[in-house]
């Protein structure tokens, strides 16, 4: 009886023919989500998403540089097409805003050129030229007057980016497009994702489901994001999962049972902040102080970080202070504490229907005798402060209301409060590091003032963002700062 033959031999290249097969699937599908994103530009959407849905409670330091990208997102200098609805913003339509956020991809083969000094803007939405078009930035503004020195003015910004998000593009800036000159405008976001959220509720009820994304999960999908085809698929589970979120927040709010509290409600003014004032059983405002120096300190590391990067490379660096809205509501974004110390509460909340009785029978002179009083025993109420403003304001003093404003500013918890600080830390900096410092906060009140208007009130006309007047006097600074170095350093000028 013969014995069964053996089975046929499966050819030792089968494993590697089917191997071969799935790596030119998937690189098919990368490179038509190379070629998606080219023109959809997802990609970019979904990371600026990604940064968006973050809640911290910590300051962000300095990331590491995580990618070794040549390409860098860079704002188009076509602005696109126009709204179909004007820009508002706490219920005022703000002039010649859109927002315009085009944005386009360079390398450094198509920048680099010998014959050419670049210059990179970074920072958050104000450097950006958020929400104005690209021509009344000052990037714009400072393109056209470098124009026929053989400069270029790349604006590599990100809207919503916080210091420590902006240290990598310095790295990369310094590594792959030899820069000359670097422009910094950040400190308007480094409080962006925070959020005075507490782990006691009152009268014991259960934390507030969550409505974010771990940061574990953000990481995971920016990672995986390195994948365009990835991108687009996470692009799309994205979109479905904040429009889940905003349906659960509408029917929370048709039920009443969100918070009735409304960021960027009112624009200036302070009947918000009396009307909704911060619970100290959500958040106890003792705690502030010391977030608020971790951030700064934060900052500060990120920012010496980034000049200093620039410094070892011998790459002029310009730091720009924040210049700000003085009558900006202090509930802009946040609930503010009525008071910041627990024993002056009940004192503080006297004095203050005290101040706004006398408020309405316009004896301003009498509301900023209880104000000081009151300021002597709990200096911290942004609403004190800016009670005192509107006082002087009462009283024909705008300049002294200017400073009581910066004042309330610098009190007000969370993103855009800490004003003074801010800058302090920018200048201190400069100080140390040798860069070279533009005061915009007292250039745009020089400006003001010369012409007897007072606030700001032609420069900013939202929260934080310069107006394309604005956008001009820091042009025409940065213009004259530039060519004066470049001709101090013995560089020719045409």
């Amino acid at each position: 009886m013969s014995e069964p033959s053996p089975p046929p031999a499966r050819p030792r290249h089968t494993f590697r023919r089917r191997l071969l097969f799935l790596l030119l699937i998937v690189l098919a599908f990368e490179s038509l989500g190379w070629v998606g994103d080219y023109i959809f530009g997802y990609r970019f959407r979904l990371l600026a998403s990604l940064s968006m849905m973050r809640l911290e409670t910590e300051p962000i330091p300095a990331l590491s540089d995580t990618s070794n990208d040549r390409p860098l997102i860079v704002r188009s200098p076509a602005d696109g097409s126009g709204p179909a609805e004007p820009y508002r913003i706490g219920g005022v339509a703000i002039s010649q805003a859109g927002p315009w956020l085009l944005n386009e991809t360079v390398t450094p083969e198509n920048i680099v050129r010998d014959d050419q000094r670049r210059v990179f803007i970074i920072g958050g939405s104000a450097a950006y030229g958020f929400p104005y078009r690209y021509r009344d930035s000052f990037a714009g503004q400072l393109q056209q007057r470098l124009d026929r020195h053989d400069y270029r003015v790349l604006n590599a910004s990100r809207v919503g980016w916080t210091s420590g998000e902006l240290a990598p593009l310095v790295d990369q800036a310094v590594r792959f497009y030899q820069p000359h000159v670097i422009v910094l405008f950040t400190g308007n976001n480094e409080w962006f994702h925070w959020r005075p959220v507490s782990s006691r509720q009152p009268n014991g009820q259960q934390p507030p489901r969550r409505e974010k994304m771990s940061q574990a999960s953000v990481d995971t999908l920016k990672f995986l994001a390195h994948s365009r085809c990835l991108s687009a698929i996470e692009h799309v589970l994205v979109k479905w999962h904040v429009a889940r979120q905003q349906a659960r927040q509408d029917e929370s709010r048709q039920q009443k049972s969100h918070d009735r509290f409304e960021a960027h409600h009112e624009l200036t003014g302070v009947g918000y902040s009396l009307e909704m004032p911060l619970d100290p059983r959500q958040y106890d405002p003792t705690q502030w102080p010391v977030t608020q120096q971790r951030y700064l300190a934060t900052l500060e590391s990120n920012l010496e970080r980034m000049v200093r990067t620039a410094r070892q490379h011998d790459i002029q660096v310009v730091l720009l202070n924040i210049p700000f809205k003085y009558r900006l509501s202090p509930a802009w974004k946040h609930r503010q504490p009525a008071a910041f110390d627990p024993t002056e509460r009940q004192h503080v909340q006297e004095s203050t229907r005290q101040i706004l009785e006398h408020f309405r029978q316009e004896k301003y002179t009498e509301a900023l005798e209880v104000i000081e009083s009151t300021l002597t025993r709990d200096p911290l109420p942004a609403v004190l402060h800016y009670l005192k403003g509107e006082c002087l304001i009462g009283l024909g003093r705008p300049e002294e209301a200017e400073t009581a404003f910066a004042q309330s500013r610098e009190c007000m918890i969370g993103n855009l409060g800490s004003r003074l600080s801010v800058n302090r830390v920018i200048a201190q900096v400069a100080e140390r590091t040798g860069a070279t410092l533009v005061d915009v906060r007292q250039l745009f009140d020089e400006y003001g003032h010369a012409r007897q208007r007072y606030f700001n009130i032609d420069l900013i006309h939202d929260d934080c963002h310069p107006t394309p007047l604005g956008h001009q006097l820091i042009a025409e600074t940065l213009a004259k700062l530039i060519l004066d170095s470049r001709r101090g350093k013995g560089g020719e000028t045409r």
